[in-house]
């Protein structure tokens, strides 16, 4: 339970914090108006540990102290047969619906957008 936790944590913080903070330091080094105060990072920092880290230790507590959920049925031992799946269910009209009517429709509005510029 505390291993899982703290790993979490730990990897958690590490992906965020590092990733905001490299990119910080080439807004830095490029001497750029937009980087953040390094106060301002130890701040977020301080917040990080003195808010996130306890909430996360409190409802980890509480939500191991719960009883594990039980189902409201039982499950049958006889399985049964799966049917058919219609069309919309299969993988290649979820990527065309998916994917590319929405890419068409954001295009298209960018298109109008951008040339009515």
């Amino acid at each position: 339970f505390l291993n899982i936790l703290i790993y979490f944590l730990i990897l958690f913080f590490r992906i965020v914090f590092v990733d905001f903070f490299i990119m910080n330091l080439i807004l830095w080094v490029k001497g750029s108006s937009a980087a953040i105060p390094f106060g301002t990072l130890v701040a977020i920092l301080a917040m990080w540990f003195g808010i996130s880290v306890p909430l996360t230790f409190i409802g980890a507590y509480f939500g191991f102290k719960e009883k594990p959920i039980e189902h409201p049925v039982r499950t049958n031992q006889i399985p049964r047969q799966i049917p058919e799946q219609s069309f919309f269910t299969k993988p290649l009209p979820g990527i065309i619906m998916g994917g590319i009517l929405p890419f068409g429709c954001i295009f298209i509005q960018l298109f109008f957008i951008l040339n009515s510029i």
